[in-house]
């Protein structure tokens, strides 16, 4: 039980990162929804990278590398329904990152100092930064909660053993690591990339 409080205080700190970086990020967009003339793109783009690098790399490496996979297979040995969280949690997945796109089209635009691309990108970063947090209060609300129900303690330790290799590996700078193995739920493939 230990190592499933590891690895939950470990989200959890994670997570309130995200939350400050966002945080962050709103902010310097009112200030530029304020005062269009003053944008600085780089710094912009600079938050935003920092932002997406750190939000997608712990999603990707803790959420669907591990959690969720070992989610979905414990669930379905103990006759649970995770498919409409799952397909919640990639359909937030797939939206923000079609936002991030559009957000990364905006800020070649913004560079240009165009009022109206200027309001648009300011509002495309709201869309992203609040589809985050909409992704980070499902995975606290129901994907955790879930995990502890369903998951062994020897998945637990799995899962822990897995979340400190990565840490000690360097791999928490490496924002493409993707799962190792593809996850399956109810004998089919599971899509868990952003």
């Amino acid at each position: 039980m230990l190592t499933a409080t590891y690895v939950i205080l470990s989200l959890s700190v994670e997570q309130k990162k995200e939350r400050q970086f966002i945080s962050r990020l709103l902010q310097t967009v009112q200030s530029v929804r304020r005062r269009p003339q003053e944008i600085d793109p780089a710094t912009i783009e600079s938050q935003l990278k920092q932002l997406t690098s750190f939000a997608e790399a712990r999603h990707q490496r803790k959420v669907e590398a591990c959690l969720m996979p070992a989610v979905c297979a414990a669930a379905r040995a103990t006759d649970r329904d995770c498919d409409a969280l799952i397909n919640d949690l990639e359909s937030l997945s797939r939206h923000g990152s079609a936002t991030l796109n559009a957000v990364n089209k905006c800020m070649r635009r913004a560079m240009r100092r165009s009022a109206s691309q200027c309001q648009f990108l300011c509002r495309t970063i709201d869309l992203y930064c609040y589809n985050l947090l909409k992704r980070l209060d499902r995975e606290e609300q129901d994907l955790l909660p879930l995990a502890q129900k369903v998951i062994s303690s020897a998945e637990w330790f799995e899962i822990g053993r897995e979340l400190l290799a990565q840490e000690d590996s360097g791999a928490a700078n490496q924002p493409s690591l993707r799962p190792r193995h593809a996850a399956t739920y109810a004998g089919r493939p599971v899509d868990i990339r952003i």
